[in-house]
């Protein structure tokens, strides 16, 4: 099973497209991801797809708990979450949290916060189409080196996503 979790315009086709709005294209499932527990069985998904969707829930940490919960053993996560340099980030009033490189890998370590944890973590800046020649030059540099841009004036050419692939 595949779960494109908070699908909203952006359905997916072969996956399980679930959002709480019910007038969403092609919703499968209605669901507010804010009422937990999901409505999934534990370990039945082999990969779950969240697109500018962590963002706006009340409980970040508590989702990412679930989507460990609803994964396979080996199963993938795919999240996509708006880069804390963006400045759409902040204008949209119903963000309720910011991301930066390191935020996934804190899902992926024994850090003593979380009862669950991913075997791994994988996470990339993106600059998306509107620096395209830059994108050439500055993407791979910042996330060689992606601490280096979070804590300079490098911040002067904000990222558009941070995308993480989770595995459990």
């Amino acid at each position: 099973m595949k779960l494109n979790l908070g699908s909203g315009g952006k359905p997916r086709e072969g996956y399980l497209n679930i959002d709480k709005n019910p007038c969403a294209p092609r919703v499968d499932v209605v669901h507010d991801l804010d009422q937990y527990p999901w409505p999934f069985e534990s370990e039945v998904a082999d990969e779950i797809l969240m697109e500018h969707c962590l963002e706006h829930l009340v409980d970040h940490n508590r989702a990412m708990k679930e989507i460990h919960r609803i994964l396979k053993q080996g199963g993938v996560a795919r999240i996509s979450v708006p880069h804390f340099t963006w400045q759409f980030a902040f204008h949209d009033p119903t963000h309720r949290h910011f991301f930066g490189y390191n935020t996934f890998f804190y899902y992926a370590r024994d850090c003593g916060y979380f009862d669950f944890q991913f075997s791994s973590c994988k996470a990339k800046i993106t600059f998306g189409k509107r620096l395209s020649v830059w994108n050439i030059i500055l993407e791979p540099i910042f996330n060689r080196f992606p601490n280096a841009y979070e804590q300079s004036p490098l911040r002067i050419f904000p990222a558009l996503t941070v995308d993480a692939e989770l595995i459990k």
